[in-house]
């Protein structure tokens, strides 16, 4: 009984720890937002549009405002001044904030959409009497040995094998091969 009320303690404390810098974030983007409306119904009172989107007004223009900053910060931080500004910034909310490097991280491979390049090779390596799917990972043709990564279970397992024993794949893709090892070795065969 013990043990349970000890897990329920841990995921509430892993709870917590989860929810406090996505709290602080949303806490955060509603103070901004919130002045941007206070300021965008200002703008829409003296243009007029108050009467024609009623409250609305102040959050759209309030979002239109905060877009268009967004827009002119992302040219101002190319330049080195704004750059050191920047760097500061997140200096010190990184020691202020906890998570807050690892959130930025995650946002930052959900916004920038950077290729990913791949540089395995499909191949079949030789063990004994049985081959087994990995890809080549890098080759030293003068001393006659491969760098092979072979998946399994538990993730993958790296080894240096004599490149006799590399059976380059040269008309399979590499997500193909992997596809197949998802798949428990379905479509193997038909890898060449």
């Amino acid at each position: 009984m013990t043990s349970y009320f000890e897990r329920v303690k841990q995921n509430c404390i892993s709870g917590i720890l989860f929810l406090l810098p996505v709290l602080i974030l949303l806490i955060l983007v509603k103070k901004v937002f919130g002045y941007f409306a206070k300021f965008g119904g200002g703008i829409a009172k003296i243009i007029g549009f108050d009467k024609i989107l009623g409250p609305n007004a102040a959050n759209f223009f309030g979002a239109l405002i905060l877009l268009a900053l967004v827009y002119v910060c992302g040219y101002l931080v190319r330049l080195a001044f704004f750059q050191k500004i920047s760097d500061g910034i997140d200096a010190k909310l990184k020691e202020v904030i906890p998570g807050y490097e690892k959130h930025k991280e995650m946002a930052k491979k959900q916004l920038v959409d950077e290729p990913k390049i791949e540089t395995d090779i499909p191949a079949l390596i030789q063990f004994g009497d049985y081959w087994q799917p990995g890809f080549l990972i890098e080759q030293n043709e003068e001393e006659g040995n491969a760098v092979v990564n072979i998946p399994n279970s538990d993730g993958s397992e790296i080894y240096i094998v004599p490149i006799q024993k590399v059976k380059i794949l040269k008309e399979t893709t590499l997500s193909t091969l992997k596809a197949s090892i998802k798949a428990s070795g379905k479509g193997l065969l038909a890898c060449k």
